[in-house]
């Protein structure tokens, strides 16, 4: 199956069923919500390189939960490079305190987003449907476009390879013999 250069809706869908809790749990590990779209991201994208074989097993195979499983094995596999051995977070986050008076309010919070939220405005869809929300829809086309290019560079790899072998392969047979 080829891969399109836009995410099918039924990623779009997994995407948005899967986005706010994938996005706890890498801020959760990752231990700040700046960082965190530098996991949650890589982990959709993963799932979106690999989606053709997962709606496969789905469809055909009826294993109803193949992206569900391999969504939990990717985010724990890109999750461990976060951890040392057992000492928790490898990378150690700076806490700041900031202390204020009961009678006053708290200062406002900073709310992070991540770069596929900050594109949204760019990615306006032909029809806007009620059903359409940015955030997943933007998110699940960046790591679709990730993904689509990761295999593009894939396959030019291969295709460089199997040449140079044919072109190794030539040259051993019009080769003299010595």
């Amino acid at each position: 199956m080829r891969m399109t250069s836009e995410p099918p809706a039924e990623y779009v869908a997994f995407v948005s069923r899967h986005l706010e809790p994938l996005r706890r749990d890498s801020v959760r590990v990752v231990g700040a919500e700046e960082d965190a779209d530098c996991l949650y991201a890589d982990v959709l994208t993963d799932v979106a390189t690999r989606w053709s074989w997962l709606e496969l097993l789905r469809t055909r195979l009826g294993h109803e939960d193949a992206a569900d499983d391999f969504l939990g094995r990717v985010f724990a596999r890109r999750s461990e490079r976060y951890y040392l051995a057992e000492d928790g977070p490898a990378d150690d986050h700076e806490i700041q305190v900031t202390a204020w008076r009961p009678d006053e309010p708290p200062p406002a919070r900073r709310v992070y987003v991540s770069t596929a939220v900050r594109l949204a405005p760019m990615l306006v869809p032909k029809r806007r449907s009620s059903a359409f929300v940015a955030g997943p829809a933007c998110e699940a086309a960046i790591a679709w476009w990730h993904a689509y290019e990761t295999i593009r560079r894939r396959r030019l790899a291969y295709v460089g390879f199997v040449a140079l072998a044919l072109l190794m392969a030539l040259a051993n047979v019009t080769a003299p013999p010595a």
